[in-house]
């Protein structure tokens, strides 16, 4: 159930060239891979090593962001979560793999919108809560 604007920031993110283990997909991409709302950007933690690389290969001004991510069209990439690598490292190992894509698990989505609490995370996490009271039955 993923949307033509999911399906276009996939397309955008396949250009990249990542591997599967050094990077996972967070943010609202493992809502909208499971069709509970769609994602306008895909916020990406990878590894520190591949950080770098992408850090050196789109080192101009305009992939910078103030928060530190690159951006590069609507990809936001990242080698911390919350400001924290060791974060990044567990949702990349913990991946689960959806339509051969690396998605963050839903507990690290809910963890996360839990502490930012900004409408849009309350009403993610109502959708969420939703999804997983589906799935039990």
């Amino acid at each position: 159930m993923e949307t033509p604007n999911f399906n276009r920031l996939l397309t955008e993110l396949k250009e990249l060239q990542l591997l599967i283990g050094e990077f996972a997909l967070c943010g609202s991409a493992p809502m909208a891979v499971r069709g509970l709302r769609d994602s306008h950007d895909l916020d990406i933690v990878v590894s520190e090593n591949f950080y770098q690389i992408l850090k050196q290969k789109y080192s101009e001004k305009k992939y910078q962001t103030t928060l530190g991510p690159l951006k590069i069209k609507d990809l936001e990439i990242s080698c911390t979560w919350l400001n924290d690598p060791d974060e990044a490292k567990k949702i990349i190992t913990e991946a689960e793999i959806i339509n051969n894509w690396p998605f963050a698990p839903l507990k690290y989505v809910i963890a996360y919108k839990q502490m930012l609490n900004r409408q849009k995370d309350l009403d993610d996490l109502k959708l969420i809560e939703e999804y997983l009271l589906q799935e039990k039955s």
